[in-house]
């Protein structure tokens, strides 16, 4: 089993990193703050890639997109077409070639940690190919080498503090000490890169990378890349 399969098995599980759904609202909330200054005008066609909840759909159609979630976990993809039955511009595909050169932005958020190194690239190239010429690509939550627990921890607990559910988050994480998740991240481990690197990468691929001034998501000690496809 490599990292990734490892990951995605996880994922397929009744699992969550959410210390509580105090934490989850709070978490979409920011994201859709962090990505929506980025959005083109409507009508625009959005793949949020590796979506997980999702929570942030509704409100990404509402701006007047066509929204696509797709998740490699299975598992995740029957709830999420039960959840969104009632919405039209919200869809769950099982393969990503049916959207092939017809989406305006691909979401890529807190999910390349999980994708072994020597296998982005090959990811990055199917992402391309789902995106119209000059659309774009936004990479988030992107971990460096220096990366550490005790700052993941930290940037959780300010974020609690700032959207009041403090003793949510300390609970959450003392069962995250004993959690499958953290099993996970030890003998798994996260794929990291440095500032130049994921840049070169998206180079490779295709794209021009332009780095944004604040990660979308509320971790401010991680990154996020704004990549538009060339031709």
């Amino acid at each position: 089993m490599n990292n990734r399969s490892g990951w995605i098995e996880y994922w397929d599980g009744d699992v969550s990193v959410y210390t509580g759904a105090t934490h989850l609202k709070a978490h979409y909330r920011e994201l859709f703050a962090g990505i929506s200054p980025l959005l083109p005008a409507a009508p625009f066609t959005l793949l949020d890639y590796g979506c997980g909840e999702a929570l942030m759909a509704p409100d990404i159609a509402a701006r007047g997109g066509r929204v696509f979630l797709y998740d490699a976990a299975g598992a995740r993809r029957p709830r999420l077409r039960q959840r969104y039955s009632h919405l039209d511009g919200i869809a769950v595909p099982d393969e990503l070639s049916v959207l092939d050169g017809l989406c305006d932005v691909v979401l890529l958020i807190s999910v390349i940690q999980y994708v072994p190194r020597e296998e982005l690239p090959l990811l990055l190239g199917q992402l391309r190919h789902v995106l119209k010429p000059g659309a774009i690509l936004i990479v988030g939550d992107i971990l460096s080498p220096a990366n550490s627990v005790l700052a993941d921890v930290s940037a959780l607990l300010r974020f609690a503090w700032r959207e009041s559910f403090v003793m949510e988050a300390v609970k959450g994480l003392l069962r995250t000490l004993t959690s499958n998740y953290n099993q996970r991240r030890r003998t798994l481990g996260l794929s990291t890169y440095g500032a130049g690197e994921i840049g070169s990468l998206l180079e490779a691929a295709g794209f021009d990378a332009t780095p944004l001034s604040e990660n979308v998501g509320h971790a401010r000690h991680r990154r996020s890349v704004l990549a538009r496809r060339r031709g």
